[in-house]
């Protein structure tokens, strides 16, 4: 765009044009369809959500304030005010914010989105980066996040909701058009073969000494690998993983806990008590009576 000056009634008055031809770098096949919106702040965010995925949708979110470290698609992000995080469908990711500084984010949900060139319910290419920094964009998406909040929570019309959904992924679209830096290395990466194993077979009785026989390499030099890939131990992300899996079924069945801690692998219901309470900060039981009474 361009402006230019002009005075009206002797105050100035500044006039925008659209530049000739301006089109956006995503071409849409399928235009997204809104789920939800959520806004997380407070107890909400001071909660970790633990290893997951959606399978049938994907998710944008804007850090409005704080910081946290997020994991996602095997790489842990130190996140900050102003960035914008893209789950892919199908995408495992892990959110805790810092407990000193809290975060305060919006969450939008929406599916059936198709990008020429990608898969449906995906925003950025697999080598892409999921953690996009706003800059000059962080009040058009803070604007936008909140429109969009408050329609939905005060029963706004449908067409004006798909239409703030639109303009949302484009504006994500700007920032795709910014060069990023590759995380991922050419050639075998033993740390993210470790992870892919984690993700598949979180529920069985896996170990470090387990993982270390399969992988023909020593315990030791396994969880190097990993710390460096990963962002974390071996371990932390497989309890990770059972604990996200464990808040899916607790907030979407009715599954005793019990029979959830069996699911996610494991044996003892005191043991899974244990382990969820320390990455959540309550039990589950807590867990889904505070979640589904918000």
């Amino acid at each position: 765009m361009t402006g230019e000056r002009r005075h009206c009634g002797g105050a100035p008055v500044i006039q925008r044009f659209m530049r000739p031809g301006a089109s956006s770098s995503l071409i849409v096949e399928h235009p997204a369809e809104l789920l939800y919106m959520c806004r997380a702040e407070g107890t909400q965010s001071a909660m970790p959500r633990a290893m997951h995925r959606h399978d049938d949708r994907a998710e944008i979110v804007f850090i409005r304030e704080g910081q946290g470290t997020h994991i996602i698609g095997g790489h842990e992000y130190r996140t900050r005010r102003g960035d914008v995080l893209i789950y892919n469908s199908g995408i495992l990711h892990d959110e805790s914010a810092r407990p000193e500084v809290g975060i305060v984010a919006y969450c939008c949900g929406f599916r059936g989105l198709k990008l020429r060139g990608l898969p449906v319910n995906h925003l950025v290419p697999e080598q892409g980066s999921p953690v996009l920094a706003s800059g000059e964009h962080h009040a058009a998406f803070e604007g936008l996040m909140q429109l969009l909040y408050d329609q939905v929570g005060q029963g706004g019309s449908a067409e004006v909701c798909h239409h703030l959904l639109q303009a949302l992924i484009q504006l994500v679209g700007r920032l795709l058009e910014r060069p990023e830096p590759r995380l991922e290395s050419p050639g075998y990466d033993l740390g993210q073969e470790v992870r892919r194993y984690i993700d598949e077979r979180y529920a069985e009785a896996i170990d470090l000494q387990v993982m270390a026989q399969r992988f023909k390499v020593s315990p030791y030099h396994l969880a190097h690998r990993f710390k460096a890939a990963v962002g974390c131990s071996p371990i932390h992300y497989l309890i990770r993983r059972r604990v996200g899996e464990a808040q899916s079924l607790l907030i979407n069945t009715q599954l005793s806990v019990a029979e959830i801690a069996e699911q996610v692998g494991y044996r003892h219901p005191s043991y899974f008590n244990t382990a969820f309470k320390r990455v959540v900060g309550v039990t589950p039981g807590g867990y889904r009576k505070r979640y589904l009474s918000e």
